[in-house]
C-alpha cells in the first residue's frame, strides 16, 4: 500500500486489515515445510478423480484483492550472485554482492572497495570472465581511472575460448596467454616428461571458479539468512577456506621465502 511500517521490525502498516491480514499468512506458511507440503499435494491427488494435484493458497481476500493475489513482500529477496575475489593461488582476498544482474559498475564498485584503504597494492593482473567488457566500461566511464595504470585487466583461460576473435580489444589487450612476448609474466617455459620445452600459462586463471563451485554447496542455507547472517556466515567461510589453502601451499612447500618478504619490503 506504499505506507510505512507501524512499528521498528513490523512487517505491514497500521491498517489492522493488512495486520490480521499478514497474521493469516504466517499461520499459513511459517510453519510449511517441504514434507507438509508433499503431504497435501499427496492427500489431495488421492481425493481427486483426475489424479493432478492442486495446492490451493487458502488465504483472505483483502478488500476486493483475491488472497492469492495479493502483493507482499514478507519474504526476503535474494542477491543475483555473490562475486568472489582470490589471489592466484586461491587465497579470498574479498567478495561482494551484486543484487539484480552482474552489471560491471557492480564489479568495478567491489574491486573499488577490496582496495580502497591500499590504493598502492593493487595487483598487476586482474583475471575475470568479462574483462574486455570492464576495460570498456572503465575506459568510457573513467579515461583517467587508476585501474588503467596499475592493473591489466585479462579473460580468465576458460572463458577466453569462447570469446569472439574478431574482439580486437579482447584478443590484443586481455590475453591470458599472449605468445607474442608482450606479457612475460603470464607465461613461463616448462619441461615435460620427454624433455621437451613448451609454454604454458604461470598462474591458473579458474581460483575464483574453483572457490565458487565451493561455495554453491551453501547455497540452500544462504537462501534463508538475513543480510546480517549472510555477511558474516560468508566472513566466516571465507576465512575457513583461506586456511585450507594455506595448508595445501605448506603441505606442497610452496610458501612464500623469507628472503621475498624481505626484498618485499625493501621495495
Amino acid at each position: 500500500c506504499g505506507r510505512d511500517v507501524h512499528s521498528p521490525g513490523a512487517l505491514t502498516c497500521d491498517i489492522q486489515s493488512h495486520i490480521e491480514w499478514h497474521r493469516e499468512y504466517e499461520n499459513r506458511f511459517s510453519r510449511l515445510s517441504f514434507a507438509g507440503v508433499q503431504r497435501v499435494m499427496r492427500r489431495q491427488q488421492e481425493n481427486d478423480e483426475d489424479g493432478g494435484p492442486e495446492l490451493q493458497i487458502d488465504l483472505p481476500a483483502l478488500g476486493n484483492t483475491p488472497g492469492n493475489q495479493v502483493t507482499h513482500t514478507f519474504r526476503a529477496k535474494t542477491t543475483y550472485c555473490l562475486q568472489t575475489v582470490q589471489w592466484a593461488c586461491g587465497y579470498p582476498v574479498g567478495w561482494g554482492k551484486c543484487y539484480r544482474s552482474e552489471s560491471l559498475p557492480q564489479v568495478l564498485r567491489i574491486l573499488d572497495d577490496i582496495w580502497a584503504d591500499n590504493a598502492d597494492s593493487k595487483p598487476s593482473f586482474v583475471a575475470y570472465d568479462n574483462a574486455c567488457s570492464l576495460l570498456r566500461h572503465i575506459v568510457t566511464q573513467n579515461p583517467d581511472s587508476h585501474w588503467l595504470t596499475s592493473t591489466k585487466f585479462i579473460v580468465d583461460a576458460w572463458h577466453y575460448i569462447t570469446h569472439r576473435a574478431t574482439d580486437l580489444l579482447c584478443r590484443f589487450w586481455c590475453n591470458p596467454a599472449p605468445l607474442n612476448g608482450s606479457q612475460p609474466d603470464l607465461i613461463i617455459v616448462e619441461q615435460d616428461a620427454n624433455g621437451n620445452h613448451h609454454p604454458t600459462r604461470a598462474y591458473n586463471t579458474e581460483t575464483a571458479e574453483q572457490l565458487n563451485s565451493w561455495l554453491s554447496g551453501f547455497e540452500p542455507q544462504l537462501r534463508q539468512m538475513s543480510d546480517v547472517n549472510y555477511d558474516f556466515f560468508i566472513h566466516a567461510v571465507m576465512m575457513l577456506y583461506g586456511e585450507r589453502v594455506d595448508a595445501r601451499i605448506l603441505k606442497k612447500g610452496r610458501e612464500l621465502s623469507d628472503e621475498f618478504w624481505v626484498a618485499a619490503g625493501a621495495a
